[in-house]
């Protein structure tokens, strides 16, 4: 499998940005949610070269169950469960903590996953097209395929975008209670040293193979790319023995957690922590001690994609869905949910005349872009990688 590395659109330097969360449920948990919704048609809109989305699109017909497996608290549940009404099916959803749980568990149960939808990141989707995991898109099932910006297609994971829809895109950084750290923080070394000081044990980090990585390398200057041993060894120590015993947890959506005084820092995707302030405020505590900080002096850019599983019982049922989903209407409701910045053209505009609170959590800014650095997953060195998550996760007690 070659390396494959997340290419920032053009576009990125000229529209503004915005991962996030699915219910107050804790990792690894599981929901199904039935369509009951509002009595509403499909009303989709489709430009197969346009720039702005034109024309009425019917939505694929479909019925039944589809099951969907996700990222935790990544869709606005309201229109998970209006997609009864909306599409004719239910939608049963369960969510994952990482790209390589989702790849494990795919694999684990070829031909029986029971799986009908995913949402993988670009740079692992050459590994489940290889593996054979996928099912080839019919596009003719997608008619508002037109609505995707194309800045977002045909990126190098998937060239053609024959197995995957381009859905969102954003950052990593970490959140912190200035009422209990004091001090300013703005950068991966600020977040480490207050991890080993004020934050000790109340600290929560990503639970993903890259995301424990990155902030080291990015903390010294390196490429979270680097296939240097000498690198690779060097994480493994620092991270092992003196980041792993201040570590509390390995959350994937500390927003929830956050919002109950789990912990007084979270390393976080840019869209959960906005829900924090949400969440805060709907627990009666006072969001306005919490900071948001945007890793530096580099961090991560990340999309992920709907694609269809290659022994999905249901291929219509998530057309159906993903039609839907590239409506501007609906993908700006689902990013007012999820504060990640859609790949629907429109969406961004209709979220600035929204007026959508803590709109700095969900665009990125030119000068913050710059700073924001393209994944590859490479086969000389992600088994490593796997290997030193796994011995940061077993000296922190995980």
């Amino acid at each position: 499998m070659e390396d494959i590395r997340i290419l920032a659109p053009r576009q990125f330097h000229s529209q503004i940005v915005s991962r996030r969360n699915f219910l107050a449920l804790g990792a690894g948990a599981g929901l199904v949610l039935i369509g009951c919704g509002d009595d509403k048609e499909a009303t989709g809109t489709a430009s197969a070269t346009g720039d702005e989305p034109t024309g009425a699109a019917s939505a694929p017909q479909a019925s039944g169950t589809v099951a969907l497996y996700t990222w935790g608290d990544y869709h606005d549940p309201d229109l998970v469960a209006e997609a009864g009404d909306a599409l004719g099916i239910t939608m049963n959803v369960q969510f994952y903590a990482s790209n390589e749980e989702l790849i494990a568990k795919l694999e684990a149960t070829r031909g029986s996953s029971g799986f009908d939808l995913i949402v993988p990141t670009g740079p692992y989707l050459p590994q489940l097209i290889s593996k054979e995991l996928l099912t080839k898109l019919d596009k003719s099932k997608i008619p508002n395929w037109g609505n995707i910006d194309p800045a977002y297609l045909g990126k190098g994971w998937d060239p053609g975008n024959e197995y995957a829809v381009p859905r969102d895109w954003g950052t990593t950084g970490f959140i912190y209670d200035s009422s209990v750290i004091t001090r300013e923080l703005t950068t991966w070394t600020d977040y480490f040293d207050a991890a080993a000081n004020e934050a000790s044990g109340e600290t929560s980090a990503l639970d993903t193979t890259d995301n424990i990585l990155g902030p080291y390398f990015w903390a010294n200057g390196i490429s979270w790319n680097t296939e240097e041993s000498a690198d690779l060894d060097a994480a493994e120590e620092f991270l092992v023995n003196e980041f792993a015993p201040h570590i509390k947890a390995f959350d994937s959506y500390p927003s929830t957690a956050l919002a109950e005084g789990a912990y007084n820092m979270s390393m976080a995707w840019n869209g959960d922590a906005r829900q924090a302030y949400v969440r805060l405020e709907e627990a009666g505590r006072d969001p306005e001690p919490w900071k948001w900080v945007v890793g530096a002096p580099m961090t991560e850019l990340w999309m992920d994609h709907y694609a269809i599983p290659a022994d999905a019982k249901n291929p219509d049922g998530s057309y159906a869905w993903i039609n839907w989903m590239l409506e501007p209407d609906i993908a700006f409701r689902d990013l007012s949910y999820i504060g990640y910045n859609m790949t629907v053209k429109g969406t961004d505009k209709l979220a600035a005349d929204a007026e959508l609170p803590r709109l700095d959590m969900i665009f990125i800014t030119d000068e913050q872009l710059k700073d924001m650095e393209e994944g590859i997953i490479s086969d000389k060195t992600q088994n490593r990688k796997v290997e030193i998550y796994n011995a940061v996760k077993a000296a922190a007690g995980a």
